[in-house]
């Protein structure tokens, strides 16, 4: 293999493919990236056998080739090196390396050696979706997920494709996130991909950085793959049952309240400081026209109080939230202005965006904490 590439596309590309690569594996060639040509381009590959990674950098090829290197090392190499084309060689089953006056060799294992990296091996479902519509639904919603693997079940993302609706949801059992889409799927019954937690931050992240206009979505054989311009991204997808979240949301909740949402959200980082940092209580009272917020921690002997106006008429009520939860919810909600759907101090609270926005309805559930 001869190739010429830039310096700081390689760098990148190692980076993204890293993050794929365990940390810890009991099979020492998954630590390696594989890096092989094709036509003006190469390619680098990353797997843990769960999820594969494979970004095309573009590249002037001069000898077709293939080689298998450790990620770690190769990506140290290059931070290194000067901001200059790289000339890649290798000799045997070894790296070289060449930029001016830099010669680095390094080991190297045979791409025969390499596990097999296509996890989604025959696609029987195909579709696109805008780029910048899908970095916007997944903000909204992987924000939710369960970071916990004991718990596979809430430990991803749910997207069910209907052949007129998307949608998007996720619970860690505390809160919840659900975003519907009117969207045409050529799909004669509903499909459900439920990505893992890892996946689906991966995800967000290299869709956010590419240049299409549209990714690509291909499933089969419980797994998926997200394509864009220079990156497939595959994963192997939940088996468990995603909770029934429709069963959860309440229908019956009839104390509303509407307030500014950045207001809000001032008032509630601001308890948040004074709150119990292990319970993150903050105290909701309801009154006519006017919210009051209130935390303490009996720990350091600190409180405070703050009043904002709102759009309340109901009943009074006083309902407990953790701050830091609510906080999270807050800002992602896309609105200026935010609606508080409440039924007693025990029972899920609906938070919604005011208005709704044109393209999707969207809606958060966040469950109270005992006062």
């Amino acid at each position: 293999m001869k190739v010429l590439i830039s310096r700081n596309e390689l760098l990148d590309a190692v980076s993204a493919v890293s993050s794929i690569i365990p940390a810890r594996s009991t099979q020492p060639v998954l630590a390696n990236i594989l890096i092989s040509t094709g036509e003006d381009k190469l390619t680098l590959t990353g797997t843990d056998r769960e999820q594969s990674l494979f970004i095309n950098i573009p590249a002037e090829v001069e000898e077709p080739g293939s080689i298998a290197v450790g990620a770690k090392m190769l990506s140290d190499v290059i931070r290194a090196m000067d901001d200059a084309d790289i000339r890649l060689e290798t000799d045997d089953l070894h790296l070289n390396l060449l930029q001016g006056r830099h010669r680095i060799k390094l080991p190297g294992v045979s791409p025969q050696d390499f596990p097999e990296a296509e996890i989604v091996s025959a696609p029987t479902v195909v579709f696109t979706l805008p780029t910048s519509s899908l970095v916007e639904y997944l903000d909204l919603t992987t924000y939710a997920m369960s970071t916990y693997a004991a718990r596979p079940s809430l430990a991803g993302l749910l997207c069910q494709f209907f052949p007129e609706e998307l949608r998007m949801v996720a619970t860690d059992g505390h809160k919840l996130a659900l975003l519907k889409k009117p969207h045409t799927f050529e799909l004669e019954e509903k499909l459900e991909l439920f990505i893992p937690e890892r996946a689906a931050t991966r995800i967000s992240s290299l869709i956010s950085k590419t240049v299409a206009d549209e990714v690509e979505i291909a499933a089969g054989n419980g797994a998926a793959q997200f394509s864009a311009d220079n990156f497939r991204f595959q994963t192997k997808l939940i088996s468990e049952k995603f909770p029934d979240y429709e069963r959860v949301i309440p229908t019956d909740n009839d104390k509303i309240m509407i307030a500014d949402k950045e207001e809000l959200i001032k008032c509630v980082k601001l308890m948040t400081i004074i709150a119990n940092k292990l319970t993150s209580q903050i105290k909701f009272t309801l009154s006519k026209g006017s919210l009051e917020l209130f935390a303490q921690d009996l720990d350091t002997g600190s409180e405070g109080t703050d009043v904002i106006s709102v759009d309340y008429d109901g009943e009074p009520l006083e309902i407990g939230f953790n701050g830091k939860m609510l906080l999270n919810l807050l800002e992602h909600i896309p609105a200026e202005n935010v609606r508080f759907a409440m039924l007693n101090p025990t029972t899920a609270c609906i938070v919604e965006p005011l208005p709704q926005p044109e393209e999707y309805k969207y809606l958060s559930l966040i469950m109270p904490i005992r006062i």
